[in-house]
This record gives C-alpha cells, structure tokens and sequence, in this order.
C-alpha cells in the first residue's frame, strides 16, 4: 500500500485488512492453510479503495464504509479462491462422480461468502444483502459458463465479455454504487458511481485474463469519461491516478490461473524448484509438514530402519547438556529431540521445542499430555530465522532434519549462534551424502526411487516424500557444512557420520567472551 494515492484512505485500508485478516483466522487454523488467499498489492486494495473513494467523492467515511469494502473483499476473495480451483471434470478419475472437486478451497470459499453476511450486520448495512447476493449469484454463473466453454480452442469475444461481466465487473461495479448509495447521493451520482466501477471493471477483467490490451482500452476511456461528470475532489484525483497507473502497466495486473496449470507449473526459488501456487520456500514447506504430521513418527522410524533413535540419542549426547540446563530444539516436529534432551536436563532443567508448523506442534503437545517430562518441556510456534530469545539465553541450540528445509541457512545458523551462551554447543543432525563405495550407490537407488514411493504408500500423497529426496540432493556435503558453522563464529566445529554418512552431526561451539576477546587483539 506504498502507492501515493493511497495515502488519502490508507488508515481505513489498514482497518479493512485488520477486518478482513480476523476473517481468516479459525479454530482449525488459518485459512492460508486450506486454500490460496494471498494476493498482490493490486488485488489486496483494488476493491476497498473503490469503496472508500467513492464515499468521499461525497464527503463521506467511517465505520460503514469500513465494513461494506470488508465485505466487497470478501467476495472477491471467495471468488477468486473458487476460480484457482481445478477443473476435474476434464479427466474425471474412474468411478468418482465428475461433480466431486477439490473440496477444501471450495469450503474456504464458501465459508467466506457466508462471511459477508457476518460482515453486514456488524457494520449495520443489511439493506446491501440483497443486491449483493444478487452479484454473488451472477459472479457464479459467469463461473458456470466459464467452466462449461474452458475447452473451446478459440475465443468468443462475445461471450468472453459477458463472462468478465459476470465475474468482475459486476462487483466493482457494486463495490462503487452500493457506497455512493451509503454516502447519500443522487440518483445521477450513483448511476455514474455505477458506470465508472462497471468500466474499469471490464477494463481490469480484460488485462487480468490475458486477452487483447486493445479491447481494454474502450473501457478505460469511459472509465475516464464517467469519473469527469462526479464531484471534483482529492478522491476523484487518486482514482484518476489509479486508472492512469493500471492502464500504463505501473500497476500490475495479476494474470487470473484456473485448471490444473496450476499444479504442474513451478519455479525456481533458491536451490529448490517449488510449485508456482506456492509464495515461497517456507509456505511450501509448511504444506508438505502439514500434511504429514500424523504419520510423521512412524515413516521416520520404518524408512530409516529404526535408525533415527538412536540417531537423535548420538544428536543429543553431544550438546554436553548437564541437569539443570537450558536447550533449545529448533525446527523440533514432533518432539522427539525435544523429549531426548529433556532426559539430560533432567526435572530441573528447562527445554523449549520451536517449530513453525502447528500441526507438527499438536502432535507433540499430545505427546507431552502424558509424558514424565510434561513440567519441563514447552513447545512454541516460531521462525527458525527470527528466534524470539535473547543473546546468550540457552547452553545448547539443536536442530533436527530442519536446516535442510529452512529458506535461509546462514541465517538460521547466525540465530542458533546468537542465542546460545558462550562455551555451549550448536547440534545439527541431518541427511548427508555416503561416500562408501557400493553403500553409496544402494543409498542413492533408495532415497531416489523407494523413499518417494514408500512415502506416498504411507500418507497417500507424492510431495512430501518426493521433497525429502529433491532437498537431500540441493543440501551441502558434511564438510561443506562444517566450514558453514566455522563461518558463523563456531570453534572446533565437527562432525560425525553415522549408519555410512546416512546422517551427519555437526557440532560447533561459541567462544567465550574471554576467547573472543583473545581472537579479537591476535586479529589487531
């Protein structure tokens, strides 16, 4: 929202997001989590500001129009959640009903346009519901006949118009009249409130799909043409400025994505490739642990050959934890380092599990429920690359297989360093490259093909267990991390190959202040 002719209605747009970011946070978990909400800067104030401008082009603003651009959004944002979804009537799998879709975004969808109605009678503006829902029921017939002309291999611009109609327009048309009729107005001032929404509605809907900028330009000059007749004023300005901005390109506008391109298309994105759907590292990530939560434990122990116990016991052997201490977990799961380490601190100590992935976090809460160390252990949602401690806090920071799944390595690293004390120990266990002949070969052959497989046998889907074998080959060998941990300050830093370099534990230790101090006059 940096935009400069944003800056009249900024406050209102911040309280519209505050509305709307409340909207999305359930007991199940945040809506991010069922469905793509996100959305670029364009897309995020496009329909508020329409709102909220149009109320002042007649000296209008306040709650309700707060409220009424929180429900135009809403709508929007329902919408195009049910746009993203793919369309499996294409290729319907054998023996499943064509009408059975993707049913999580569509209840995200859904559950946001029973929203709006929350969202009128709290700002005390019912008199919108029925000409809203009519929109609603227009926007999902233009979705109708959307679906039904996907295949067509050439495009009817006529029916593409009254498709965009339907499934654009018709909402920032409402989102311009429905405040010039809250702010008052004539009849004349709503019509061409209306006119200009309507326009610049067709003209965005046109770009956004990729059709002929040509075909835009004819609604923008009426944009244009019915903004000159309403009330002069800052507000009109700032929508003049909008129009100029979008119709220039200054302000993007997203290309809309439907059907299954968008769970084939992908990027790069640092030493990964993710799928396109996805913002960032972290947010695919986060699916992939979300999904497989519940039967993480259990693959874990058969795919390593019940290897990872006693891998996680050598982990935390070399921390140096006495009773009484202090630790961290990092990137910590379900817990299992978490309960390892707990043993050394004993009924004294304190240890803290630190996971980004609440699903992955209410298993281990489960798992405390009646666990001996239940006193001492306390687990905590957070970023491994922003850790909400002070300097010095803890006498040994680990991490478990989470390094390789960080966006940021050399920034998780410089945090665990940060908040350990002087004299205590960074842990890393983590996946590494064998280098035994013969064993290397059987090991690549099974992460490669049997990892993937055996992992999809186990929870039902693909990617989480494709991930695992697609970072294990983008991820540092064993000594390449060694001189990473040396780089953030970590002296003696080692580390340990087990089970023929399966895994590895890389251990480096913070020099004491009395150290530093020593390193620091040898450098001078």
């Amino acid at each position: 929202m940096a935009a400069g002719f944003l800056e009249l209605i900024s406050s209102d747009l911040k309280a519209v997001d505050q509305k709307v970011e409340k909207t999305f946070n359930i007991r199940p978990g945040h809506l991010s989590k069922f469905a793509h909400l996100e959305t670029e800067s364009l897309q995020q104030y496009l329909h508020p500001a329409l709102v909220l401008f149009s109320g002042r082009l007649f000296n209008c603003s306040g709650e309700k129009f707060i409220s009424l651009a929180a429900v135009i959004q809403l709508i929007y944002l329902a919408a195009n959640t049910h746009f993203m979804v793919p369309d499996d009537n294409e290729q319907p799998t054998e023996g499943v009903d064509p009408r059975d879709g993707a049913q999580l975004p569509v209840l995200v969808g859904d559950y946001l346009y029973g929203k709006y109605f929350v969202g009128l009678c709290e700002g005390e503006i019912l008199e919108f519901l029925d000409p809203l829902a009519s929109i609603i029921a227009e926007m999902n017939h233009g979705a109708l006949l959307r679906k039904k002309n996907s295949g067509r291999p050439v495009v009817d611009v006529k029916l593409a118009m009254t498709i965009i109609e339907k499934e654009t327009a018709l909402l920032t048309q409402g989102a311009a009249r429905f405040a010039a009729i809250l702010a008052g107005s004539s009849e004349d001032e709503v019509t061409g409130s209306a006119d200009f929404g309507r326009n610049l509605g067709m003209a965005y809907g046109i770009l956004e799909r990729n059709l002929d900028p040509a075909m835009a330009e004819t609604y923008f000059s009426q944009a244009r043409e019915a903004l000159v007749k309403l009330p002069s004023c800052q507000a009109k300005e700032s929508l003049d400025q909008m129009v100029d901005k979008i119709q220039k390109g200054e302000l993007a506008v997203p290309a809309k994505k439907t059907g299954r391109s968008q769970d084939t298309a992908s990027r790069q994105v640092g030493d990964m490739v993710i799928p396109e759907q996805y913002k960032d590292k972290e947010e695919y990530v986060h699916s992939i642990f979300s999904s497989i939560a519940k039967k993480y434990d259990i693959l874990n122990t058969v795919l390593s050959f019940n290897q990872d116990k006693y891998w996680r016991k050598f982990t935390v052997e070399q921390t140096g934890l006495k009773p009484g201490g202090k630790a961290l977990d990092i990137c910590c799961g379900t817990g299992m380092i978490t309960t390892e380490l707990a043993k050394k601190t004993g009924p004294d100590g304190k240890v803290i599990g630190l996971d980004f992935c609440e699903e992955m976090l209410e298993i281990a809460r489960e798992n405390l429920e009646h666990s001996p160390f239940k006193n001492s252990i306390e687990y905590v949602q957070g970023n491994a690359m922003e850790l909400a401690f002070l300097d010095n806090t803890f006498d040994s920071v680990t991490i478990g297989f989470g390094l390789r799944n960080v966006p940021d390595r050399k920034k998780t690293l410089q945090e665990m360093t940060r908040v350990v004390k002087p004299g205590g120990r960074v842990v890393c266990l983590e996946f590494s490259k064998p280098t035994l002949p013969g064993f290397k070969q059987i090991y690549h052959f099974y992460f490669d093909k049997w990892v993937p497989f055996l992992g999809k046998f186990g929870v039902g889907i693909d990617g989480p267990y494709r991930y695992l074998n697609n970072s294990w080959k983008v991820f540092p060998h064993q000594k390449e991390l060694r001189e990473e941990f040396s780089e953030e300050g970590l002296q003696e830093a080692t580390f340990y190959e087990l089970t023929y370099g399966v895994v590895s534990v890389h251990v480096g230790v913070k020099l004491s202040k009395a150290a530093i101090l020593t390193v620091a006059a040898a450098k001078q």
